[in-house]
């Protein structure tokens, strides 16, 4: 009976370590995504100083603004879409490691073997339904992702066509 204990604690204890080693890795794509959005603003805010100390007349000034104003539109839609694919992915996550937390403690406290092994099946199955749910919407938010970049270049690509005079 003893080591039916024992190796209760240790199998809760290695479920503790699941849980907060997910947490982390979830803080730190997190961090990432607003490390990234920072260095994006600090480039962004880096680049109008460029523009703003660089002199050039009026029409360079001009043609610079609705360049940079057209890639802005058409870059932050996209870009705002993914970023609320990727807030609601967390609230999503948030959510389900909360149950899954909670179905782990109750399984953990579970008091008859029977009963406890039941609710570790359900909280395993659970996890990798979770985990299943997670790799499909990351690799179609990716595929999203990419298929917007690659129109992006093509409009963009397009406009350039346009604007440059073929050499006869």
């Amino acid at each position: 009976m003893k080591q039916n204990k024992t190796s209760g604690e240790q199998y809760s204890r290695e479920q503790e370590k699941f849980v907060s080693d997910l947490a982390q890795k979830g803080l730190k794509n997190f961090e990432q995504t607003v490390r990234a959005g920072l260095k994006l603003q600090e480039e962004a805010a880096q680049w109008w100083a460029k523009v703003a100390n660089q002199s050039a007349s009026a029409h360079d000034w001009q043609k610079r603004f609705v360049g940079a104003a057209t890639l802005a539109n058409g870059v932050i839609p996209e870009a705002q879409k993914r970023v609320e694919e990727m807030l609601a992915l967390a609230e999503k996550n948030s959510r389900t490691s909360l149950e899954l937390a909670k179905k782990a403690a109750d399984a953990a406290q579970t008091p008859v073997i029977a009963e406890s092994q039941a609710k570790w099946i359900e909280f395993w199955s659970d996890s990798l339904k979770a985990a299943q749910s997670n790799i499909e919407t990351l690799s179609a938010m990716g595929s999203r992702s990419l298929n917007s970049c690659v129109e992006f270049v093509r409009k963009n690509t397009e406009v350039t066509e346009v604007r440059m005079p073929k050499a006869a």
